[in-house]
């Protein structure tokens, strides 16, 4: 795979010759769009995250930390800064298959607004997708295409695990009550994105949302992060306990030298 700078403050992933997705992470709502399968087919979806609260204003983006690539992974990270927030985000794509690939998002929020921030909103909005809404909770929601699959996973570790689905592929943590974050207090979400050919087995649905749980069980690095708001997890261990490597050398550790965008 690789990952390069484009036009606009935007980074291209690419399997061979074929462009599967762009990030836009200095626009001012950072998007992932120009989605395609492995087949080539294009998605009409576009992936955004918003803090999770009453107006969240625009993200300015400060430095993009990590921008690599391997034979099947490649990695984009920065650091940007809302109106009430700062955020540490990562996404990397990796190979799942000869048809298949996934994309891990995951990120941490910290609250500077030196106030009480009630989470309120939803935190990821996967738009163009034509699956009917629900207010089951569940952990996982997939939306089918002649041309495509597209699967959704919520890592057990989030915040109202497992949340509804109002909207598509967009999950709702917070559509049953609001949630405090202190001021000074940081949480994290992270989610698994699943591309795959058209498909219209169930089975092949649950298949595929259990490769993004896979990616989402990953390796337990044992980093400590004290700051971060335990409470709002009180019946699992840390968050740092899943949290990949890749974002938690950007979280904690500022004196390696970040490419420049």
């Amino acid at each position: 795979m690789r990952a390069g700078l484009t036009a606009g403050h935007s980074i291209t992933i690419t399997v061979g010759d074929l462009p599967i997705c762009t990030y836009a992470y200095g626009a001012a709502l950072p998007r992932l769009a120009r989605l395609r399968t492995l087949t080539g087919a294009p998605l009409a979806s576009t992936l955004t995250w918003t803090p999770p609260h009453a107006d969240p204003g625009r993200a300015d983006h400060l430095t993009l930390t990590e921008l690599s690539a391997t034979a099947s992974t490649a990695t984009v990270a920065h650091h940007l800064r809302w109106s009430a927030v700062d955020e540490w985000r990562s996404l990397t794509a990796a190979l799942a298959g000869t048809d298949t690939w996934l994309l891990l998002f995951e990120n941490t929020l910290t609250n500077v607004s030196g106030r009480p921030l009630p989470l309120t909103g939803p935190s990821l909005s996967l738009t163009g997708t034509t699956t009917t809404s629900s207010a089951a909770r569940t952990d996982w929601r997939a939306a089918y295409d002649p041309e495509f699959t597209l699967v959704v996973v919520d890592d057990t570790a989030n915040l109202r695990h497992p949340p509804r689905w109002p909207s598509g592929l967009s999950p709702a943590p917070f559509s049953t009550g609001a949630v405090t974050l202190e001021a000074d207090r940081t949480v994290a979400f992270r989610y698994a994105v699943v591309v795959a050919p058209g498909d219209h087995d169930p089975g092949r649905a649950s298949a595929l949302a259990a490769l993004g749980r896979d990616a989402l069980a990953g390796p337990l690095p044992t980093v400590t992060r004290g700051h971060v708001c335990r409470n709002e997890h009180p019946r699992r261990g840390p968050i740092h306990r899943t949290r990949t490597r890749v974002l938690l050398r950007q979280c904690e550790n500022h004196d390696g030298t970040p490419p420049t965008a």
